[in-house]
């Protein structure tokens, strides 16, 4: 087994030991204890105890910026929705007026 993997292994047996991310608190206290069992591995991918405080308000950051982006999906999608609702009314006052101007030649034609 390579040097990385062997520590991998090391580090999937912290993770088991570390509770669900549903089950841990957001409290300094847990974010701490948990950042110190899964500090070899958060190493490895470039992390370090100066940069994580960085990275959570980065991922806060996001995270607002993802809800706002949402949010401006629902309304546009909410605007296609009711353009399409006009296009529909568009179409059917269009066969009316076909239809209006059918009946007037045929009448104009009687005439």
């Amino acid at each position: 087994m390579g040097k990385k993997q062997g520590r991998k292994a090391g580090n999937s047996k912290n993770k088991s030991a570390s509770p669900p991310a549903k089950e841990r608190s957001s409290s300094p206290a847990m974010d701490q204890s948990w950042t110190e069992n899964d500090f070899d591995e958060m190493r490895e991918e470039g992390f370090s105890p100066s940069n994580f405080s960085e990275l959570k308000e980065e991922l806060r950051t996001q995270r607002k910026e993802t809800k706002n982006l949402e949010k401006k999906v629902e309304e546009l999608m909410a605007r296609v929705i009711n353009a399409e609702k006009v296009i529909n009314e568009m179409k059917e006052m269009k066969t009316m007026t076909r239809e209006i101007r059918d009946k007037c030649t045929s009448f104009s034609n009687r005439l």
